[in-house]
């Protein structure tokens, strides 16, 4: 037995001793004995029950002292009794958050996701998809890695010109030697995740509607990096909602859409392109481990300038008929926003 992984035993003063440090999961021990604080301590590593009698014994601990100590941590959470330590940096924190009364993710070796537009922003949230444990992460662009692409480890020089979802492969089977790259045909991605500049490409999110595959796109604008709204088809917001709402506030927003969708895409800023990654990830597993997500009928716009994404939820457009839900949207509602949303 001995502590769970991803806390440690510190000493306070005589008589006091505390494991973990993190005041939602910390366990505060007092009044403890010189030779108790002597057994907690030897609980911060591998030992069974006869050796840690014995050391308590050697410092006049009772047995029944002991006991009383040990149920204190496994009431806490915070004792691991049996099974083997978390090996990985994953595992030790969904301990943590266990004893904090947060639900660990299950497996997730069964979840396929697939990600359209392996960019350096897309390839990103491949590699933190892979790297957290996603059995299967499909990557799908016809296009060939740009210059702009080259950097932040991933894409180099020599990738230039080739297919990006090529390359990208690659570096996730370095980033998660286990992670599955292909599935057998015919397979259903839990998630697709359209990843565009400027404009969501209206064309393969038709084909996601009528597959009833669930999806979420993630945006980069000239200025942010919008992650959402979670489309579940049939069931609430979709991204033709989104865009009549759009033209109901700009009427001439289709000619302008039209020319951006034709652009070439010019990257997305440094500091931008990892913290986007980092939050459309972040939301990614929250919907796959059935935790509250934002991108829940709504977006999360996120600037290089400002930590904190803006909030904007989403209804469903009287008019899309996209689903049941827009029967018992009055017309004319607008999409509520929260923290100045725009769009």
């Amino acid at each position: 037995m001995r502590i769970r992984d991803g806390f440690e035993v510190y000493w306070r003063e005589p008589g006091a001793s505390q494991v973990g440090l993190d005041p939602r999961c910390a366990v505060l021990l007092e009044d403890l004995s010189e030779g108790e604080q002597q057994v907690l301590e030897a609980l911060g590593r591998d030992v069974d029950r006869a050796a840690l009698l014995s050391l308590a014994n050697a410092h006049s601990v009772r047995t029944a002292a002991v006991d009383v100590l040990l149920e204190r941590l496994r009431v806490a959470g915070v004792l691991l009794e049996e099974g083997t330590v978390a090996g990985d940096p994953d595992a030790r924190y969904w301990q943590v958050a266990a004893a904090a009364g947060i639900e660990p993710p299950g497996s997730r070796l069964d979840r396929v996701i697939q990600v359209c537009g392996v960019d350096q922003l897309g390839l990103r949230i491949a590699v933190i998809l892979a790297q957290s444990g996603i059995g299967s992460v499909l990557l799908q662009d016809r296009s060939r890695v740009r210059p702009e692409d080259v950097g932040a480890g991933l894409f180099r020089p020599g990738d230039v010109g080739v297919n990006r979802a090529e390359v990208g492969r690659a570096v996730l089977r370095a980033a998660a030697p286990k992670v599955g790259v292909t599935v057998p045909a015919r397979t259903r991605p839990d998630l697709v995740v359209v990843v565009d500049h400027g404009v969501v490409d209206p064309v393969p999110l038709r084909v996601l509607m009528r597959e009833d595959v669930a999806h979420l796109p993630v945006l980069v604008r000239e200025l942010d990096v919008v992650v959402g709204p979670l489309v579940r088809p049939g069931l609430g917001v979709c991204l033709r909602c989104v865009d009549l709402y759009r033209c109901e506030a700009d009427a001439r927003w289709p000619a302008v859409a039209t020319q951006v969708a034709t652009r070439p895409p010019s990257g997305v800023e440094t500091s931008l392109g990892w913290s986007g990654a980092a939050l459309a990830a972040g939301q990614i597993l929250a919907v796959l481990d059935g935790r509250s997500a934002v991108v829940e009928g709504a977006e999360l716009a996120l600037t290089a300038w400002d930590p904190i994404p803006v909030v904007r939820d989403w209804q469903v457009h009287p008019e899309c008929g996209c689903s049941p839900v827009a029967l018992g949207v009055p017309s004319g509602t607008p999409p509520r926003t929260a923290k100045g949303g725009h769009r």
